[in-house]
């Protein structure tokens, strides 16, 4: 079972998107990549991967440097899939959002709150026969808007100035959309109509976020805005007092990883509900890659039978298989502007530039990762984009965390509790995972279990 979620979320407010319009942004994933890893450990300075681990090898040799780019990911996906991709397959961001200025309200976020957490649809614990939620997606309404937002003060809660322009707080939902491979060249499809496979379980992106007195949460950025009076046409209810426009760099911390064998939980049998609600359901039903030696190989140390000759022989070769994972600093260079005329509000157009270093197991061997991704944007003819396309996952987004949709503060301002008071994190439709305050930063008080006293646990 799969849900679909929502399929047309645009910067955009009451009807006439740009979704719905001639033109639509078009976000193209690009990834040049160097690997470097072992080629040979031997007991002989002239031959490689000789002799014997219990002769104690003396020789060790790494490879030279391989690329990896898109095309690769490409081809690791549709061994997956059962798909022979055509040369002009891209991998693109659909709808795809990558400023920190980028909002959504908690409706939009709790689209498919109606799922609990098992993925059950109406509570009885059988989910054989409930069918996939749909959001409506040829009107979106008041609850289902997208929109810019400045900083306002607040980290988590809303302002509690009444008529505050800009209410919610910054910095929780870069980057969004959904990742697709669009195929163009696919047999029977064309460029108006191209192959849209949607591939986004195969990747995991996280954000940390860092808070402080600026309140800008999880990214700085050098910009600029300023207020255009609304021209665009429509109902009066659509047509807007005015428009954000502007240009700036926006730049954050990112995790992003990629894997395509059974140890991704998207991709495990494993995970398939039975009908009491007991495995975790994450499971589409699509099997990973599992090498001949196991699925569990490169996770578990020592899982495989002991044999003395280096040159083993235990398995086979595993071309297709590929789990990685990336860090380093986005630098996201944009224009606020309108996609089209008609537009009622505009959206973010630029791009985005990805130093990384990271490591993988790539084709049964480590390796060591460095290089760049690039999401670049540019304006097309909507007919050209996978826009009509829903979003598929299993329950819910990639980076959808039950224990922070629905934050409570204590210390809330006076009339603002629960969801009312906060801008949702890792809500339902993330791409990607937010860390909370200073999570994976190490701090003695908090990981010291004899912390000194008076000085820890410290909660945040």
């Amino acid at each position: 079972m799969k849900t679909t979620l929502l399929a047309s979320v645009a910067l955009a407010a009451c009807v006439g998107t740009q979704v719905f319009a001639q033109n639509s942004k078009l976000d193209t994933i690009l990834f040049s990549l160097s690997l470097q890893g072992q080629a040979s450990v031997s007991t002989s300075p002239s031959a490689v991967n000789a002799g014997t681990w219990s002769a104690g090898p003396k020789y060790y040799k790494t490879t030279g440097i391989k690329k990896m780019t898109q095309a690769d990911i490409i081809k690791d996906i549709g061994s997956v899939l059962g798909r022979s991709y055509s040369s002009k397959a891209q991998l693109v961001l659909v709808q795809g959002e990558l400023s920190g200025f980028f909002n959504v309200i908690p409706g939009l976020s709790n689209s498919i709150a109606q799922y609990n957490e098992n993925g059950d649809l109406n509570g009885d614990n059988d989910v054989s026969a409930d069918t996939d939620l749909a959001v409506d997606s040829t009107i979106l309404s008041a609850d289902t808007i997208t929109f810019v937002t400045l900083a306002n003060g607040r980290h988590y809660q809303v302002n509690p100035v009444v008529g505050a322009a800009y209410p919610y707080p910054v910095g929780h939902f870069q980057p969004w959309g959904q990742i697709f491979i669009q195929d163009p060249g696919y047999a029977s499809y064309s460029a108006t109509d191209p192959l849209c496979d949607n591939v986004t379980y195969f990747f995991s992106l996280d954000v940390q976020e860092c808070y402080d007195c600026f309140y800008m949460n999880s990214f700085i950025s050098d910009s600029s805005f300023t207020s255009k009076a609304g021209t665009a046409g429509g109902p009066p209810c659509c047509t807007p007092g005015s428009s954000l426009l502007g240009r700036g760099t926006d730049h954050y911390y990112l995790t992003w990883s990629f894997d395509d064998t059974q140890v991704n939980p998207y991709l495990n049998t494993n995970n398939v509900l039975d009908g009491n609600g007991s495995a975790s359901g994450y499971y589409v039903g699509v099997p990973g890659i599992v090498p001949s030696v196991g699925s569990l190989d490169g996770t578990l140390p020592d899982a495989l039978a002991y044999v003395d000759t280096i040159k083993s022989g235990l398995g086979t070769p595993s071309p297709y298989e590929a789990r990685f994972t990336l860090n380093g600093i986005v630098t996201y260079a944009w224009n606020l502007e309108f996609v089209n005329k008609s537009d009622l509000l505009p959206d973010f157009v630029g791009t985005a530039t990805y130093a990384a270093n990271g490591y993988g197991f790539i084709q049964l061997t480590c390796q060591l990762i460095t290089g760049t991704a690039t999401i670049h944007e540019t304006i097309v003819k909507s007919s050209t984009c996978c826009l009509d396309i829903p979003w598929y996952d299993s329950w819910y987004g990639i980076g959808w965390d039950t224990d922070t949709t629905d934050i409570v503060f204590e210390n809330a301002a006076p009339g603002f509790t629960g969801t009312n008071a906060t801008t949702q994190v890792n809500t339902p439709l993330s791409l990607s995972y937010h860390f909370a305050p200073n999570n994976l930063y190490y701090h003695p008080a908090v990981d010291w279990t004899d912390a000194p006293a008076g000085e820890g646990p410290v909660t945040y």
